[in-house]
């Protein structure tokens, strides 16, 4: 037996070794997943004896933390724009960087029809669903099965109205809906991104996240087929990487779309790129 002092101690000494940047909150958090304790119980109750059951089921999650599996899958929840997502091996862990996608489409102040394409967990489209409710009728696809049951649990989960789609992009989406905006988390990863091996990426769906040698393919598709789907000044909106804000707005520019603009996230940095439908 071991108390929850020493066990937290352990816990982060074995993450940081491991150099787990959240080594002290990855800790606290796997350890009230197997106690049920908040994390303010954690410290008022850190002389409490763990029977040795639980301490190796803990040490277990610790070691399979240590080599960078993610703490959202071990938990099976994500946080993301206040709603907690269920998450699993077929959806990509949403992050804060997206929630700038969110607001940029809630300040775009659209009623109508909503498509979010690649929707993983449902993150997206159930936060602007969650705002929105009534003003917007969503839609949401993904070409993944297991995506989709998961973004469906979600949808069921917190009450919101959204519906699914299989489909592999527009493949399978109905070409007499028009959409007031298209919004997007596409891949843009480049094939052989060195990143790819970092942190908790080499755990997630690869499908999510690479697209082509320059992680450029799926923005492409994109933007060149929504025009067949948008309203007429209805605006598309995708989310990238950092370094490809003036790519994606030459390629939003080559397909004719009009007010193209690139909107940075809180550090400062080129994420979210959208353009109208002339």
């Amino acid at each position: 037996m071991q108390s929850i002092a020493l066990a937290l101690k352990g816990a982060r000494a074995t993450l940081s070794a491991a150099s787990i940047e959240s080594a002290s909150l990855d800790a606290s958090l796997l350890l009230s997943y197997l106690t049920h304790y908040t994390k303010v119980q954690l410290i008022t109750h850190d002389d409490e004896l763990l029977d040795d059951a639980l301490l190796a089921r803990y040490n277990a999650l610790i070691d399979k933390r240590s080599k960078g599996y993610p703490v959202a899958y071990i938990l099976g929840y994500k946080e993301f724009w206040g709603l907690k997502l269920k998450v699993n091996e077929n959806t990509l862990i949403p992050r804060p960087d997206t929630e700038t996608l969110v607001q940029t489409a809630l300040d775009c102040k659209v009623t109508g029809n909503v498509l979010d394409m690649g929707t993983g967990s449902g993150a997206i489209i159930l936060a602007l669903k969650s705002e929105l409710k009534d003003n917007i009728k969503a839609y949401a696809c993904d070409f993944s099965q297991g995506a989709i049951g998961v973004a469906k649990e979600n949808a069921q989960s917190l009450k919101l109205d959204v519906e699914f789609i299989k489909s592999d992009w527009f493949s399978s989406i109905d070409k007499s809906i028009k959409f007031s905006m298209i919004v997007s988390n596409p891949p843009y990863i480049e094939d052989n991104d060195s990143h790819l091996n970092a942190s908790s990426l080499p755990f997630e769906p690869i499908t999510a996240l690479t697209s082509g040698p320059d992680g450029l393919d799926d923005i492409r598709i994109i933007v060149s087929k929504a025009k067949d789907y948008l309203l007429e000044g209805a605006p598309l909106l995708l989310e990238h990487g950092y370094l490809q804000g003036q790519s994606v707005r030459e390629i939003f520019k080559n397909e004719g779309y009009d007010k193209v603009a690139t909107i940075k996230d809180l550090e400062g940095r080129d994420r979210v790129t959208l353009g109208y439908k002339a």
